[in-house]
């Protein structure tokens, strides 16, 4: 599939791949099997890039997991970008692509549907029963891009939750999180773990329960989880770092709101996914 790109100012080639933090490797497979071309005319690597140009990419692509029946919910879509709403229940990926129990299996059927030979890359990750916005790339330098921008913590991810008890007032949770070594599949706060920054803003009380709005600096596997938990506010549902509740079945928490600059058309994408049905029916609040 050949990915084209307006060039949006004059600029040397490489310094235009550079921008999207692409691997010297790749750059140097993609000019040895001729794979670059500058309006039409094959680019040589000190070629030079005027505004108004189309950059075209040769991937040799094709559809690399298996193809799921289900279908997926498209909030937002372009040449080059696919943002997903995420239902609860399902992660992202398995360690074998050949299963079919995935939402990257469900992009394959929409890639199928569609016509679109593409290898399947997300850009991020959300927990099994996180709901909520999920960012996929179509070709390697969005891939490369997209990489670099969430790693860098450059992309404003905002999740609305619902944790145990009434929480008053705004803050910041900025505590270390390690694993538990006495179980693989929990985090805890530790003085040698990695560095976690969350913030947040308390939106409604309710009868033993508080909406709030997150926003995370850091991305480390279950920071809101483990940082509210901390905090004596586990969020509802969540029984690997609080208790059973009656009011939700799983771990009430949606990823709402992604802001990002685009990595080819250079400008600001915001973008909001709706709240679930199961969260809805507790929040009660005009978003």
């Amino acid at each position: 599939m050949i990915f084209k790109y307006k060039i949006l100012k004059d600029i040397s080639l490489k310094d235009y791949l550079n921008s999207f933090y692409i691997s010297r490797s790749k750059i140097y497979t993609l000019f040895l099997e001729k794979r670059i071309k500058i309006n039409d005319v094959l680019a040589k690597e000190n070629s030079l890039l005027k505004e108004g140009d189309i950059l075209s990419i040769d991937e040799n692509q094709e559809i690399d997991y298996a193809i799921d029946n289900k279908s997926i919910d498209v909030i937002y879509e372009d040449d080059y970008l696919l943002l997903i709403n995420k239902p609860k229940g399902i992660i992202i990926y398995d360690d074998s692509k050949l299963k079919n129990n995935t939402l990257s299996n469900r992009v394959a059927k929409y890639y199928y549907d569609n016509n679109l030979n593409l290898f399947i890359r997300f850009a991020h990750r959300l927990d099994k029963d996180t709901t909520g916005l999920i960012i996929y790339t179509k070709d390697t330098l969005s891939f490369s891009y997209m990489n670099h921008y969430i790693s860098s913590h450059q992309i404003k991810r905002y999740y609305l939750a619902l944790v145990d008890g009434n929480l008053k007032g705004n803050g910041s949770i900025c505590k270390k999180i390690g694993k538990d070594r006495h179980n693989n599949n929990k985090y805890m706060i530790l003085d040698k773990g990695k560095d976690a920054v969350t913030h947040y803003e308390v939106i409604k009380n309710y009868d033993g329960y508080t909406l709030v709005k997150i926003l995370l600096e850091t991305g480390r596997t279950h920071q809101i989880r483990v940082h509210f938990s901390s905090i004596g506010h586990p969020l509802l549902g969540d029984e690997l770092y609080g208790k059973k509740s009656k009011l939700i079945d799983r771990v009430a928490l949606h990823s709402y709101e992604l802001i990002f600059n685009h990595p080819v058309f250079n400008k600001e994408i915001i973008i909001k996914a709706p709240i679930p049905f199961d969260m809805k029916g507790l929040i009660k609040y005009d978003f």
